[in-house]
């Protein structure tokens, strides 16, 4: 099944507005309604009006991959009770994946990267980040649709293929290396007695897959341990 490009642009678009009517009451609901009815026909919207009314709320970059999936239901004329289901389900499994995907990780990693480019080169810095980052986001922006629409609900599996995971661990072993390379750039008197052997240390911990906070704990200690003995 295709989505066709024309639908995919209408609904990239509505998409971008999933938050303007943001409540208390049913959060993103209503910005996911009318996002879904910009994809269907206008026979199939009443039935959506008199039933699509519910709590939704999940991470917006990944809301593409629900919808796309609610889209393919919808056609097929599933129930809709078994639609809020899935669902209900699947929004809590995609806001945990992009909360720790992009808030968590690609942000964090390529605002470090940033500040340590913008040191050197000024504003290329924040220009690249922006970049990068909105590269990245319009992606899954648009890869959700599609996804979600070709797989139907079982689009949440995507959530486990190995190249998502790849990225993630590309950009935590990024945020702790610039993070690492930054006090060099503050520090201009860095002792090299500490730095010489503790970045043996720093690799091995990106190699054996630390957790990014204990890496950000060792630097800001040798950090710390400089300023004393310097």
């Amino acid at each position: 099944m295709h989505i066709g490009i024309f639908r995919l642009i209408r609904l990239f678009l509505a998409s971008l507005f999933l938050q303007s009517s943001w409540s208390f009451h049913s959060l993103q609901s209503l910005g996911f309604l009318v996002t879904v009815m910009g994809g269907i026909d206008r026979k199939k919207r009443k039935f959506l009006l008199q039933n699509g009314r519910f709590f939704f709320n999940t991470h917006p970059y990944m809301a593409g991959f629900i919808i796309g999936a609610v889209l393919r239901g919808i056609e097929q004329e599933n129930d809709f009770e078994s639609l809020k289901k899935h669902i209900m389900v699947s929004q809590s499994a995609f806001a945990s994946f992009g909360d720790t995907f992009f808030w968590h990780t690609i942000r964090p990693g390529l605002s470090i990267m940033a500040v340590l480019i913008g040191l050197k080169c000024g504003v290329l810095g924040p220009l690249l980040f922006l970049v990068i980052y909105n590269l990245i986001h319009l992606f899954f922006r648009f890869y959700g649709f599609i996804a979600g629409y070709e797989r139907g609900w079982d689009v949440v599996f995507v959530l486990k293929e190995k190249r998502f995971l790849v990225i993630q661990q590309i950009f935590e072993a990024l945020g702790a290396l610039v993070t690492g390379l930054l006090p060099l750039i503050l520090i201009k008197n860095m002792n090299a007695l500490f730095i010489i052997p503790l970045s043996g240390i720093f690799l091995v911990f990106l190699w054996k897959k630390v957790a990014p906070i204990l890496i950000l704990t060792f630097v800001f200690i040798l950090v710390i341990i400089n300023l004393i003995l310097l």
